[in-house]
């Protein structure tokens, strides 16, 4: 499984969460509308980030669900339902939601980490849900029919994993990747690193 770190330019830490949800919402958001890409699960470290990221999708009409640390049961399990049947196509997680009820969200086929959680073991729950994941079942028919734009990129089989971090998020990364990782990662001029499991 390839995972992408993408690391995005903040100039302050006050500003860095802010930094984060233009990035997502000027790159990441763009390129999951052109690509009709499905099955996309959001990773969301903080209910502040879920909020600010709630509020834009919102506003630009973008089809999603949420499972929080607020969520009632019937809310969750509706939830859930509507992403694994395809008729939601993102699902927004909170981190505090993983923490306190462990959901095992089936279904996902591409991985998005808003934020580097703050919890090594959470990162890897996480991803391991893209590997547990059937690659028949429920989504051959409906997906197939997305596929004919002939760009060469198959949503039914493939998998992808983003890690969105700044600088300032150096502890948590250190935790996910190690500590040489994260200091060549940090100090460098690249933007993009990948890690292959």
């Amino acid at each position: 499984l390839r995972q992408v770190f993408q690391k995005v330019n903040a100039a302050t830490l006050v500003a860095k969460n802010e930094a984060r949800l233009s990035y997502f919402l000027k790159t990441l958001l763009p390129q999951i509308q052109r690509m009709n890409q499905k099955r996309t699960m959001i990773y969301v470290p903080s209910y502040f980030d879920f909020c600010s990221l709630r509020n834009a999708f919102l506003k630009k009409k973008v089809a999603f669900v949420s499972v929080t640390e607020y969520s009632r049961g019937t809310e969750v399990s509706r939830g859930r339902a509507r992403f694994l049947q395809g008729r939601k196509p993102i699902m927004v997680y909170t981190g505090r939601a993983h923490f306190f009820h462990r959901h095992l969200i089936k279904g996902v086929r591409h991985l998005i980490f808003f934020g580097l959680p703050e919890h090594p073991e959470f990162y890897a729950d996480q991803v391991n849900l893209l590997q547990t994941t059937p690659t028949g079942g429920m989504d051959n028919g409906e997906d197939g029919e997305d596929d004919d734009d002939d760009d060469g990129i198959e949503t039914m089989t493939t998998t992808s994993c983003m890690a969105l971090f700044t600088k300032y998020d150096s502890h948590a990364l250190e935790r996910i990747v190690g500590t040489s990782n994260c200091k060549r990662m940090i100090a460098s001029q690249k933007s993009t690193f990948m890690f292959y499991s």
